[in-house]
């Protein structure tokens, strides 16, 4: 039988196109074994499939059978995703899901940021838009540092977009004070560990992140 829930968890995975146990045990599910051993019920009954992925953590990539598919759009008019599996950015998008997952229980709305559908309205696109009921904050997942000429040049380009702060997801808190340090400086900047967001919503009902200021005067 499925249940609601295995109904969201089928909308979250078309989100992506594929979603991960890890994910999965962290968001729709109280831990990892009860993700997986719902996960492989549904796979039994073929309504989900596995395709591996060549890493030791995640191993597997959840995606959904044609015939999942053809339920979400006949029945909830959702267009179905394809899957793309590229293994440089599987950490990058799991990371991503999580934020997705979390943010979304607050306030506001969260869509994905694409090329295609945002480009013409937006100077720079990055993982996730959060429109607040106070306005639009950017969201992304930075898991490499990248050269400071590019972020002077993205940032240039936010400042257009008219939003009120961009918070960039980084890995865990030794390297907290690297990114800031790293990053030109910008009152509408932030930073959070993916742990502290989750834990932060989770108990505080906010995102609550840490201002690069106040990072660097710590």
């Amino acid at each position: 039988m499925i249940t609601s829930r295995d109904i969201e968890v089928f909308k979250f995975i078309n989100r992506y196109g594929k979603s991960y146990i890890e994910v999965l045990g962290q968001t729709f599910f109280p831990s990892v074994q009860n993700a997986r051993n719902r996960i492989n019920k549904l796979a039994k009954l073929e309504l989900i499939g596995y395709w591996q992925t060549g890493l030791m953590t995640p191993r597997r990539a959840i995606v959904l059978r044609d015939e999942t598919k053809k339920l979400l759009e006949d029945k909830y008019n959702i267009k179905p995703k394809k899957a793309k599996l590229n293994t440089s950015t599987i950490h990058h998008n799991m990371m991503e899901q999580l934020a997705d997952f979390y943010i979304s229980q607050l306030d506001g709305w969260v869509e994905r940021a694409t090329v295609y559908e945002h480009s013409k309205k937006l100077y720079h696109i990055l993982d996730l838009i959060y429109h607040h009921p106070q306005g639009l904050i950017y969201i992304e997942v930075e898991l490499h540092k990248k050269a400071i000429q590019r972020y002077v040049n993205i940032f240039e380009a936010m400042k257009k977009d008219n939003i009120i702060m961009v918070i960039y997801i980084i890995k865990n808190e030794a390297t907290l004070k690297s990114y800031a340090s790293t990053f030109p400086r910008w009152q509408r900047l932030y930073f959070i560990t993916i742990d502290n967001l989750i834990n932060n919503i989770k108990y505080k009902n906010q995102i609550d992140p840490i201002a690069q200021f106040d990072i660097l005067k710590g």
